[in-house]
């Protein structure tokens, strides 16, 4: 008889999950075909997008009609972010504000002036922005999405050389159910071996249940720490991995307290001690 299993972990592990970030303009050269890392990995996929600057100098666009609060679109799409400047004429005599005057759809390339803002209704306004040329996975480039890599494709449109910007999302960093398999194994062997008189395996007392979920779970938090050093490289791996740590060291700590009832004194100290 087991006393625990996968999904009472999984469950526990819930709040403890690293939920998905995803990060933008992470500055990337593509040398020939070589592979480059990304700061983090474990990437979810189809999210990563290359692109760059289209050109040195910014696009403009005249006679950009804002009526009410309707979506005015731009002739490109992929606006780079925070370069947009929407003034009442070439001169800039009067240049207005972003989120206060008006709201700009970056992805799409589209624009609407907010109506508390100082934008008049139906007013031609001129726009200047940078945008990015974007390139295609697999025809341009290729992610290993494990390992957070990146590198160019043969023949890719990407400039050899050319040091491009990508998009990408990291996935959530919950404990797979393999390793979750071998902490209870490991678990449960160490409580087995070390239980007092009048108790075994098949014993079906509380206490020995939820003691072998906090060890369990201390085992996995503790794997989950130097995964996170393994698998994310960027500058927030470090306080990652102790966050795991100090949860495993709580979780030990609770399970030494309930599974001390059961258990031969000081026999399980050693192998809780990391």
């Amino acid at each position: 008889m087991s006393f625990t299993t996968v999904d009472t972990i999984r469950k526990h592990l819930i709040a403890a999950v690293e939920p998905e970030q995803s990060f933008e303009n992470v500055s990337v050269q593509f040398v020939g075909t070589d592979q480059a890392l990304l700061p983090h990995a474990n990437l979810v996929d189809s999210t990563v997008h290359v692109k760059l600057l289209a050109s040195e100098l910014p696009e403009r666009e005249s006679a950009v009609l804002l009526v009410d609060e309707d979506l005015a679109a731009l002739s490109n799409k992929s606006l780079a972010r925070g370069s947009i400047v929407v003034a009442k004429d070439f001169a800039l005599t009067q240049v207005f504000d972003e989120e206060r005057d008006y709201r700009v759809d970056y992805q799409n390339g589209r624009l609407w002036r907010l109506s508390a803002g100082d934008i008049p209704n139906s007013f031609p306004v001129v726009v200047w922005y940078d945008r990015y040329e974007n390139f295609e996975e697999t025809a341009d480039f290729i992610v290993d999405y494990a390992a957070g890599s990146v590198r160019r494709a043969a023949g890719s449109g990407i400039p050899d050389g050319a040091t491009a910007l990508v998009d990408y999302t990291v996935a959530q960093g919950a404990a797979e159910d393999a390793l979750i398999e071998v902490a209870i194994t490991e678990a449960e062997d160490v409580i087995v071996r070390n239980l007092r008189d009048g108790y075994s395996a098949s014993s079906t007392d509380q206490g020995l249940k939820t003691g072998a979920n906090y060890l369990t779970l201390s085992i996995v938090a503790r794997s989950m720490s130097a995964l996170t050093l393994t698998r994310n490289v960027g500058s927030d791996a470090y306080s990652r991995a102790r966050e795991w740590q100090q949860l495993s060291e709580k979780w030990l700590a609770a399970a030494w307290q309930v599974l001390a009832p059961f258990i031969t004194p000081h026999s399980m100290r050693p192998p809780f001690a990391d």
